[in-house]
């Protein structure tokens, strides 16, 4: 704990130092602040994402059980209850769930946050969400975005020491400038989960090892360890900073006269697998309540079931690399970084890259390889290389503009130019979501009792106004039960729409489509009555041909575009139709859901 607070103070006393003596730093910070926390309240007291929402009934499920069986028992199952309580992201979302529980007791509210244990799962614990009051999901899913928002702008920061660490200050500048303007950094920042802050430990970890690399401090190596211990408690997908830690020691010894006997480290190598590996343990709530099984399926069973379950359309895995890197970085952005890690991989093969440059281009080399085993994967999980590509960016560009001044300077000023247009309008579609509008339109518009009919499985899928009466597809025992035949109202999302478009990936089904189709031509008494987001053609949606190269071009030119498989698309995904009940009501229409 000493050297630990020791680096705590040298590292504040590093921010302050860099604050001071570099004038441009607090002006990124402040901008990283406001694109990551730009409407950052988008679909509360809805969540974001499934993910989202399953983390944060773990830790309330965690109380719950507890009040109603206090002592060891009680935290016992409701820690167990959970998604394998995720990892560390657990704590983070029980320190934003405590202010908002204090706030209950303070003003009596108690008892209608802290309700049964277990909840009922129907339409994604949608009896959960219905029934606890608006103002704590407000305050408590608020609380974990801003969280999120801070690891955000701690890993621009981050990401700015570890260029100027490599390089120089201007690198570490221009890197963290383009890592603010990155598109699929600033989605993540919008959303509570532990993508991000496994990315600020991620970074923190590599910036100490790079540290390490140049002057050999024990405590560093040890740090770094054991931070990246955390890295990986939040998510599991941050293993390759254990191989990255290993490349570190051997940059080290290589750097050394007493060369190969400087690899001989025993004890140091011992101690720093022995606090990541505590850190890991530690950081799985699972493991403190003593269900260790648990801890080991969610270590062994999981990422190995993650890696080789198909959940997407079949294409092969540069598709998805280009898919997802486009939709993250955009086109400008996207072609910086290719340029870069060329570049800086051909310094590598000639000797030329200082130590903390390849520790940079191991780690996203590490990644890369992570996930081309993988059948399919989304922007979040390249997250972790955003910041790497950004600092082999700025080190070219840098470079570039050293060698030959006029081209630099225009190549980079155009590079910032687009990289902001292109993240501007993307996080603009936080303050104009179709699903939000359309809960605002049906908070002006239904009347008390009327009911809502949608055909989702899950709540978050779907624009429903807190507190309206539902209509879902699936009960305790995947049965449709309509509490009344004829609703007030007819939800169709995007989604919906995919049954009308022929040899849609998932969602073939010619019962389903003919079913949305005629609803969607008034035989069933229901006419359209409001539309939010972008019609598709004849309401039948144009996915991308998984696959196909020519349909990947438009995915880095507008950043709003469909994605296979991502919960957080803000303007495709969420188009929703409001149907009315206008004519008579058919007592035979049965939803072929």
């Amino acid at each position: 704990m000493v050297p630990l607070c020791q680096l705590y103070r040298r590292a504040k006393t590093r921010l302050f130092a860099d604050l001071r003596e570099d004038p441009y730093l607090l002006w990124i910070l402040a901008v990283a602040a406001l694109l990551s926390g730009f409407w950052f309240w988008h679909r509360l007291p809805n969540a974001a994402t499934r993910d989202e929402w399953s983390r944060a009934i773990d830790p309330l499920m965690a109380v719950r059980s507890v009040v109603a069986d206090p002592g060891f028992g009680g935290l016992q199952d409701g820690v167990a209850w959970g998604r394998v309580s995720f990892g560390a992201t657990f704590y983070l979302f029980g320190f934003a769930l405590l202010p908002v529980l204090v706030v209950a007791v303070l003003s009596g509210h108690v008892e209608a946050v802290l309700g049964p244990f277990p909840p009922v799962d129907e339409f994604g614990y949608f009896p959960l969400w219905h029934g606890t009051p608006a103002w704590f999901w407000n305050g408590y899913l608020g609380l974990v975005r801003l969280f999120s928002v801070v690891f955000a702008v701690g890993s621009v920061y981050l990401t700015y020491r570890i260029g100027a660490a490599i390089a120089d200050r201007a690198t570490g500048r221009l890197a963290a400038v383009l890592l603010t303007l990155t598109f699929g950094f600033l989605t993540i920042a919008h959303e509570g989960g532990e993508d991000m802050p496994a990315l600020f430990f991620l970074l923190l970890a590599l910036y100490l090892l790079v540290r390490y690399v140049q002057d050999g401090e024990r405590q560093l190596f040890l740090a770094a360890s054991a931070i990246g211990g955390v890295a990986i408690a939040f998510k599991l997908t941050a293993a390759p900073v254990i191989g990255l830690i290993a490349v570190a020691h051997l940059l080290r010894a290589c750097s050394r006269d007493d060369w190969p006997r400087s690899l001989y480290r025993p004890r140091l190598l011992a101690t720093g697998a022995a606090l990541g590996g505590l850190t890991i343990l530690l950081g799985f709530p699972t493991a403190l309540v003593g269900e260790f099984g648990l801890v080991a399926e969610r270590l062994f069973g999981g990422p190995v079931g993650r890696a080789t379950h198909t959940t997407g359309p079949d294409a092969p895995t540069w598709w998805w690399f280009l898919r997802q890197y486009l939709t993250g970085l955009g086109w400008p952005l996207f072609v910086a970084g290719v340029a870069g890690v060329f570049v800086t991989g051909a310094l590598a093969v000639r000797r030329r890259a200082s130590a903390g440059t390849l520790l940079v281009l191991a780690t996203l080399g590490a990644f890369i390889a992570l996930f081309v085993p993988w059948h399919d994967f989304r922007v979040h999980h390249l997250l972790p290389t955003f910041p790497l590509v950004a600092v082999l960016s700025a080190t070219a560009l840098q470079a570039l503009r050293e060698r030959q001044a006029t081209v630099g300077r225009v190549a980079i000023g155009l590079l910032v130019v687009s990289s902001a247009a292109y993240a501007g309008v993307g996080v603009a579609g936080y303050a104009d979501s179709p699903r939000d509008r359309a809960v605002d339109w049906l908070d002006q518009n239904a009347d008390d009792g009327d009911t809502i009919e949608v055909y989702r499985r899950h709540f978050q899928d779907t624009a429903i106004p807190h507190g309206a009466a539902i209509n879902h597809l699936f009960g305790p025992e995947n049965v449709y039960e309509r509490d009344e035949p004829c609703p007030t109202y007819v939800q169709l999302g995007y989604r919906d729409l995919l049954y009308l478009s022929e040899g849609t990936y998932f969602r073939a089904n010619s019962d389903r489509a003919e079913y949305v189709r005629e609803l969607l031509d008034g035989e069933y008494g229901y006419e359209l009555v409001a539309e939010f987001g972008s019609r598709p053609r004849n309401f039948v949606p144009e996915r991308p041909t998984p696959g196909s190269p020519t349909d990947l071009f438009p995915l880095g030119i507008v950043p709003q575009t469909g994605h296979y498989a991502d919960e957080q698309e803000l303007r495709p995904n969420q188009y929703t139709a409001i149907l009315e009940l206008t004519g008579e009501c058919d007592q035979e229409r049965s939803p072929p859901f």
